[in-house]
């Protein structure tokens, strides 16, 4: 990617977890907004891709000398990103509900992560190229 399209491309992928947390955050476990549930678990896996590498963008804009202005989304997207949908612990019932709630709480911590990115404009993250979730 030229360095000219990195901005265009960072812009896109912000746009577009904006996007898809705005559609998450609206989703009712009993409204006519309610996702099937491939539809709550594939967005569970897009919002965990945006969030890691929105996280990523965060990061690398916290300006090495003021480390205590880290955002505290930071600590919070670290430890809940990339984590698998099922728990080692049973019973535990994978329902609709269950991953739309998941999906929600990961819209928000995008959410979260778009706005520390917001609050310093002067510098444009380096979102990278990879679009996949491995966890």
């Amino acid at each position: 990617m030229t360095a000219a399209a990195a901005p265009e491309a960072a812009e896109s992928l912000r746009e577009k977890a904006r996007t898809l947390a705005e559609e998450v955050l609206v989703w009712a476990p009993d409204g006519e907004d309610r996702p099937s549930l491939d539809q709550a678990v594939a967005a569970v896996h897009q919002l965990n891709a945006y969030g890691e590498r929105l996280c990523d963008a965060v990061q690398a804009s916290v300006r090495p000398d003021s480390p205590d202005r880290t955002p505290a989304v930071l600590g919070e997207a670290r430890g809940r990103l990339g984590q698998p949908l099922t728990s080692a612990v049973p019973p535990f019932v994978l329902t609709t509900d269950t991953i739309v709630r998941r999906a929600q709480n990961l819209a928000r911590l995008v959410t979260g992560l778009l706005s520390a990115l917001d609050a310093d404009p002067s510098t444009p993250p380096d979102l990278g190229e990879n679009t996949t979730n491995t966890p």
